[in-house]
Formats: C-alpha cells, structure tokens, sequence
C-alpha cells in the first residue's frame, strides 16, 4: 500500500538501519506490491540495504522490466535487467526499438545508459537519427548530437528552426562556447530579441563573462546590438574591471569612444588581460603610450598564445620578433591555417623556424583548399614537400570528417613520403570483420 511505499522510501533515505529489522514477510509482501506498481525507485533504495530482489519471481521482474523499457524509464529498466538472468533478459531487437523512441525524444543520455547495462549497441535508422538531432540541437545539447553521431555515423544535418531554438537556449543558460559552435555550424539568421541580449548582458556583468558573451554574439547573423551603454560601462569602471571594458564596444550600438581617455587607455593598457591589451593596441591613437606598453604588450601576448597582439605589439611599438616566441607561435598558427601570420614572420626573420612536418602538411591542405596559389610558395617558406594525400587525410581529421579519413588511408599509406600513422591505421583490423586478420583474441583486447 502506498502509505507503506512513503514508510519504505524514508526508512531509506533517513534510517536504513531500520530497514533491516522490518519482518521478512512484510518487506517481501511490500516488495512485490513496489514492483507490480512499477515504484522502482523506491525498490532499488531498499535493495542497497535489504536484498529484496533475490525474493522477487524472475517472471515479475522481467514484465516490470519491459514496461520500463517500453516507457523509456531508462534506470528502472537498467537497475531490472541487472537482476534477470540471461534468458529472461530482452533481445537486441526490443532494445533496438527503445533506443529508437529515445533517440526521437532527443534523450541520447539513456541510449548511452541502455548500452552501458545490456552491453547491445542499437541500430537506428538514418530519420530516426536525424529527428534526434533537431531535438538535440534546439535543446543546446552539442554533446548529445555528437555522441548519436559516433553511435549511428549518420552525419549532422539540422533544421533552421532549430538552430535558432538552440541558439535562443544557449543564450538564455549562459553556455557561450557551444553558442559559438552551433552559430558557426548553423549559418542561419536569428533575430533576437533586445530584451534577450539585456538578460545575458546582465548576468555576463554578474558571472564576468562579457568576452565570451561578446564574442558568442559576434558570431550571430545578423550580430545583435542594444542600447545601455553607459550605466554598464560606469558600474565596471566603478568596480574597477577595466579589463571587461572593450566588449562594450562590440555589444553596444551606443558605445561612446569618447568615454575612452588617456587614464582609461592606460588602465587597459596595463590590466594584465591580453583581449584587453589587444583592443587597446588595435584603437589607441597615442603611438608613444603604445611604445611604452609594447615589452609588456609582447610578453603577454607570447604568454598568452595570442598572435596578433605579438604582432601588434611588434608593428606598433617598434619591437623586433624573436626567433624563439615565433617557432612558439607558428605550430598552432600552421595549425589554425593562419596565412597572415606567416606571412609575418617571414617578412621578420631571414629564415623561419624548423616546423612540425605533420601541423606544416595541414596548413598546406587548409590553404589547398582557400588560396590554392600559396601552397607551393608557403612549402618552400616552411622548407617541406607538399604532399597532398596526407595533407587531406590530416585536414579530414582536424575537421572530425573521420569516414573521409579513413577511406583516406589507403592513398595516404602509398603516397610519396606515407604518413606512419596513417599506415598503422590502415594495418588494424576492421572490427566487423569476422576472419580478424590481425588476430585478435576471443575476448576483443589486442595483444600488446
């Protein structure tokens, strides 16, 4: 009865002692009443303390498991099959299935919770999948849609209106960096509202975020813009957070530069925050202010990984670039495909620093790609041969297109100059091939 049912649950949570002096014939009776009415929660709380299961009839568990699954009550049903035996367990097919209305509520969680307990990875058809990425994307849940991704190797495909509800979700929760990702992945035009952007500049102030919430917003088509500036930017210089001050600028469509004068310049000037120094070396007019900051602009900004702050700092303040903080730099500047910074330090030093072969090869891929015309001349400037098979196969990894990488491998093994890796992977063994050529044990693990 349901009066004992809440007994059980406190006795639970607050007294589990004494739960094991409760008559074996009242837990049993009370036990079965929880599993008949599918109260599994409280069951699994009882069972940590009193082992109830082992009296339960496999027949009753394995009906109150179904109903778990057929309803998608994800730990239930997992917390169940824990306690059938193998044959009263349900087959892969049923599982299929349960996955399938999961995936089209969008709750991939419970998939990845279902494939944990039963070991059985479903099957989901392409619509299937893609339904679940629109409910997954308009929940803000970048996550999730990657996790059905790798599950089903169906590649993300969205609905506009459903980047624009996750947008509008991302915002709302203050999850910037997936904002910025799902903006840039969506291409599509989002309106917001002002009152919108009035909330999360309010909490940006609030959680000292305003660069992120800057930059999130940078990445909207069309980038939105309110009023308000001048009682945010008094209550910052007030609470003297001069570094936040330069997204202002961005947010604001009633920015007041003049607000900016020499004490402010200085103040973000010498705030210790790169994005702050970089505004400020980017707007300033005062070139001897600038000349002054420069050593500490330069350090901060090799610190910091920021190139163009270096390089700011360098052309603005008169400041040489050092061999040392260039090879630095240039790894993750090959790497992000950044030309222009290239193109900066071979107009700084007589000869470039040695490179990584393999961050060189993809920069040249992401420039075959762009500006087909710099490829050969940036090669000879970074003094390795381009050779396009693995530059591809590096780029198709760098951007997660992995079923392009690996069909990849093959071209890459045979091209002039093979990549080791590329060969390595072409010499594993597909997992679904039953004559396992490169002899795998029966239990799965490789040998060493």
């Amino acid at each position: 009865m349901r009066a004992y049912r809440n007994l059980l649950k406190q006795l639970s949570e607050d007294a589990p002692e004494k739960l094991t002096r409760l008559p074996a014939e009242f837990l049993a009776e009370q036990t079965r009443w929880l599993l008949e009415r599918d109260e599994i929660y409280v069951l699994e709380q009882v069972n940590k303390y009193v082992p109830v299961m082992a009296a339960l009839a496999t027949e009753a568990v394995a009906r109150a498991a179904d109903r778990a699954l057929e309803l998608g009550v994800v730990d239930d049903f997992c917390f169940l099959y824990a306690h059938l035996p193998s044959d009263g367990r349900p087959d892969a097919a049923r599982i299929d299935r349960a996955c399938a209305r999961l995936a089209r509520r969008g709750n991939a969680g419970g998939i990845e919770q279902i494939i944990g307990a039963t070991g059985v990875r479903p099957v989901l058809d392409e619509e299937t999948v893609l339904r679940s990425y629109n409910v997954l994307v308009a929940a803000g849940r970048l996550g999730a849609v990657d996790y059905m991704r790798q599950l089903s190797g169906v590649p993300v495909r969205f609905d506009a209106d459903a980047a624009a509800t996750g947008i509008r979700a991302l915002l709302a929760s203050g999850r910037l960096g997936p904002l910025r990702k799902l903006a840039r992945l969506a291409d599509v035009e989002v309106r917001l509202d002002a009152r919108e952007i009035h909330r999360a500049v309010a909490e940006a102030v609030t959680d000292g975020t305003l660069h992120d919430l800057a930059a999130a917003l940078a990445c909207l088509r069309p980038s939105p813009r309110i009023e308000g500036f001048t009682a945010v930017f008094r209550r910052l210089v007030s609470e003297a957070r001069f570094a936040e001050l330069p997204p202002l600028f961005t947010v604001f469509a009633d920015a007041d530069w003049g607000a900016l004068d020499a004490r402010m310049w200085r103040r973000l000037l010498t705030s210790g925050s790169a994005p702050a120094v970089h505004f400020a070396f980017e707007r300033c007019d005062d070139a001897a202010l600038l000349a002054r900051q420069a050593p500490d602009a330069y350090a901060l900004g090799v610190s910091s990984g920021d190139r163009l702050l270096v390089r700011l700092a360098c052309e603005r303040g008169g400041l040489p670039l050092r061999t040392e903080d260039a090879r630095g730099l240039l790894g993750d500047a090959l790497e992000d495909g950044d030309a222009p910074w290239l193109d900066f330090v071979a107009a700084r030093l007589t000869t470039l620093p040695a490179v990584d072969p393999d961050r060189a090869q993809l920069y040249l891929a992401r420039q075959a790609a762009t500006r087909p015309q710099r490829v050969r001349r940036d090669a000879e400037a970074l003094g390795v041969p381009w050779v396009p098979e693995v530059g591809a196969w590096l780029l198709a990894l760098a951007e997660g297109r992995h079923e392009v990488a690996l069909a990849g491998l093959g071209d890459a093994r045979h091209a002039p100059g093979a990549h080791p890796v590329a060969a390595l992977v072409a010499h594993l063994p597909d997992p679904a091939d039953p004559a396992d050529p490169a002899g795998l044990p029966a239990d799965g693990a490789r040998a060493s």
